[in-house]
């Protein structure tokens, strides 16, 4: 968990990253590309204990115990959630034993929230010959959160494409054993990644974490690929799970309580961990989680793809209209930001306007409608405690 919760913190410059700067444009736009050869004798699976042929950790990667400065804590973690408890998982992992020397490196995150590339990775070498490789989430910008929508109909969204793209190249120098995982979003490419790679990456590959990530529509989940990676994938949601429960996932997963609330819950740092390190599991999804995602299923599953898309569109290209880059600035400030994006939904082409009102529309319908499922399973609830 705490693998896939460090791409959210901004590593300081010292962490050597994937591309240069000036190369990132060239890298965002390419295709996966797994036209490598395999490296003699490793036609099977190398097993944990025995060497990777070849280190992807340069002389220049750094171990995780060289975060252990008070003066970088600021910076790193000044637009995270809880960041006084990211420090504290950065000085549990950088002060352990276990995990002080796995090494950093292959950083790639955008330069500021202005930058419409949203994408961010980060691999760890964990000095056994398997490297851990994690995606982050989706952060609170308006371009970000389009992607994830995206997903509704279109499969691969841009940030799958980035995904893919990244772990090929990563697999043109490593040729040891892999495991990937990421929260939210970042749980999505990590699947993503893991089901368009060949079979003999698939081979090498030990798990895959998703860490309350959505899932992904019917068609991918029918492909060849997604079904060999099927078994390795290891999903886990709080208690209250929205993000999770979005799109279609046929993974079984696994239910932690949260020190928090409600949507709170998305944020792994709150999750519990019993005495003896395991997840305090909980039994089911709390019946609003359950009743929300629901109904954001059925509504986005009634438009075809040409309609989801036009809703999608309309609705985020309206906030960046409205002067919007950062959902942050609305909700810090939603009474002047109400009347303005009216003002913008205003300016919209008649047809357009109507068949937002539509979309609209049919969502209040479906919750309603879906009342009495929520109500029913509350009075169950309540019985059985009884």
């Amino acid at each position: 968990m705490a693998f896939c919760q460090l791409p959210y913190m901004h590593m300081p410059e010292f962490i050597p990253k994937f591309v240069e700067k000036g190369d990132l444009d060239a890298f965002f736009n390419q295709e996966a590309s797994w036209n490598f050869e395999s490296p003699v004798g490793e036609d099977v699976p190398p097993s944990v204990s025995q060497p990777h042929s070849k280190s992807l950790a340069k002389p220049t990667a750094v171990p995780l115990k060289d975060l252990l400065k008070r003066e970088l804590y600021p910076a790193m973690v000044y637009d995270v959630v809880n960041p006084d408890l990211c420090i504290d998982m950065v000085r549990v992992l950088g002060e352990s034993p276990r995990f002080r020397e796995v090494r950093l490196s292959n950083l790639i995150e955008p330069e500021d929230k202005s930058d419409p590339e949203r994408f961010c990775a980060l691999t760890a070498d964990l000095g056994n010959g398997v490297l851990f490789i994690s995606f982050r989430g989706t952060d609170s910008t308006v371009r970000g959160w389009k992607d994830n929508y995206e997903m509704g109909f279109l499969c691969p969204v841009h940030s799958q494409k980035v995904a893919a793209a990244y772990f090929s190249q990563l697999l043109q120098s490593w040729h040891g054993a892999v495991i990937l995982g990421g929260h939210s979003k970042g749980g999505n490419l990590a699947i993503y990644a893991s089901s368009v790679c060949p079979k003999e990456v698939q081979d090498r590959i030990l798990a895959i974490y998703s860490l309350d990530g959505p899932g992904f529509n019917p068609e991918f989940l029918q492909t060849e690929g997604f079904k060999r990676i099927e078994p390795k994938i290891h999903k886990i949601v709080p208690e209250f799970s929205f993000i999770g429960s979005l799109l279609q996932s046929p993974v079984h997963y696994s239910i932690v309580k949260s020190n928090a609330s409600g949507i709170k819950q998305h944020y792994p740092i709150s999750w519990q961990f019993k005495k003896n390190l395991q997840f305090n599991t909980a039994e089911k999804i709390a019946p609003l989680a359950a009743y929300i995602g629901d109904t954001f299923n059925k509504w986005i599953n009634k438009y075809d793809a040409a309609g989801k898309k036009i809703f999608i569109d309309t609705l985020f290209d309206s906030l960046a209209a409205a002067g919007y880059n950062d959902f942050e600035d609305i909700f810090s400030d939603f009474k002047s930001a109400l009347p303005k994006l009216y003002r913008q939904f205003r300016t919209l082409p008649p047809s357009l306007r109507e068949a937002m009102i539509q979309f609209f529309q049919d969502l209040a319908n479906i919750a309603f409608f879906q009342l009495p499922v929520i109500k029913a399973f509350a009075r169950r609830e309540v019985a059985s405690k009884d």
